[in-house]
């Protein structure tokens, strides 16, 4: 079996060790002639900036006891109500228990006033893709179906598409885009 191998151990140079001394003096010779450039790098407008991020994202990373929140120490929350809590009902009361605290409101399905315009185009519309799919099953009218057909679902697509303002009417605000919960 082999033995357990630590490959993070320095290997030890034939030299006993004076190539490590004169790389650390090569570094310093470095360093001594590169003052002044380095001295300028430290103090540019990008170091001063990353310093700054540096600090900010080692204040952001400090983690205090006072960040924890007492209830994730207690066994039930504040409430007084734990996730195992029950009460003795029936199915039959379900409706009264699970509206209790519900603030749903039912939709309204009524699609309001429909105008006359609106429902020539769909109905424009409806008529011209049924013809079409005639014409396809039908080829000796298919010259006949398909230019008035065609026409049809077009002027209904058509007259649909420019009639379509948007969501307009239900926004809010500006930043609306209209996904209700």
């Amino acid at each position: 079996m082999t033995g357990n191998k630590d490959s993070n151990v320095n290997p030890t140079s034939s030299n006993g060790g004076a190539n490590g001394d004169d790389e650390h003096l090569q570094w310093e010779e470095f360093l001594s002639s590169h003052e002044s450039d380095l001295d300028e790098v430290a103090r540019s407008r990008s170091a001063r900036k990353f310093d700054k991020a540096a600090r900010k994202a080692e204040k952001k990373a400090q983690f205090s006891v006072h960040d924890l929140k007492a209830e994730a120490f207690t066994r039930t929350p504040p409430t007084g109500r734990g996730p195992r809590d029950f009460s003795n009902s029936s199915w039959l009361d379900v409706d009264e228990t699970m509206d209790g605290d519900s603030t749903f409101t039912p939709p309204n399905p009524s699609l309001g006033p429909v105008s006359r315009s609106g429902l020539l185009f769909v109905i424009l519309l409806v008529a011209g893709v049924l013809g079409l799919a005639a014409a396809v099953l039908l080829p000796s009218l298919a010259s006949l179906l398909g230019t008035v057909c065609g026409v049809m679902t077009l002027i209904g697509a058509g007259g649909l598409l420019a009639r379509h303002r948007g969501h307009s009417e239900t926004r809010r605000d500006i930043f609306d885009d209209g996904a209700r919960v």
